[in-house]
């Protein structure tokens, strides 16, 4: 599906659709539940669960299973397994220093200690700099991920050197060098000034 046309003559470029773009650059590498998989299957339910145990840690997937439960339970391959009860059986358990999912859920999206949408806007200090790096063809979340962040950081007065990379995936996109390189080289510079 095209998206964008070019013009030899004037050297120009014009996005022609959005549909075709996304068809073309950001096929989708997660089912819907991305980050919290309702099988527990993704690498975050386990990052954010309890040692090798994986856990639900999404209110809003949550709160939108349980609203059409009755409706998904009448799908092929749903599974009980899937149902609100279970996320909130999750939600309940702690740690070994008695932290609860949620928290942890927190302390992993820095959107939390930005975002006045967040109980936790405010509450810590937050770097003066940061870097992001994203390639334009990843699809492990939607772009909007990044961009929402890098504004955020922006309007809470911090530092933000940000580029998308084109043809490049989800992590180390870097348009020359590694990304080790590159971050080591940034750091430098920042502390160098």
């Amino acid at each position: 599906m095209e998206w964008v046309s070019y013009d030899s003559s004037t050297n120009t470029a014009t996005i022609t659709g959005l549909e075709g773009f996304v068809t073309s650059q950001k096929a989708a590498t997660k089912d819907v539940g991305a980050l919290d998989g309702v099988d527990r299957g993704q690498t975050e339910n386990t990052v954010l669960g309890v040692g090798e145990t994986a856990m639900h840690f999404s209110e809003l997937s949550r709160d939108v299973i349980a609203a059409n439960q009755d409706t998904y339970a009448a799908l092929t391959n749903w599974s009980d397994e899937y149902g609100s009860s279970e996320y909130d059986s999750d939600f309940a358990q702690t740690d070994a220093l008695g932290v609860d999912v949620l928290t942890r859920e927190h302390m992993y999206n820095p959107m939390y200690f930005l975002s006045s949408a967040y109980e936790g806007a405010g509450t810590s200090t937050v770097a003066p700099n940061w870097r992001i790096r994203t390639g334009i063809t990843q699809g492990d979340t939607a772009s909007t991920v990044e961009v929402n962040l890098a504004l955020a950081l922006q309007a809470a007065g911090q530092s933000v050197d940000f580029a998308t990379i084109w043809g490049q995936g989800h992590t180390m996109a870097e348009l020359t060098g590694t990304g080790e390189e590159n971050f080591i080289a940034w750091v430098a510079e920042k502390a160098a000034s």
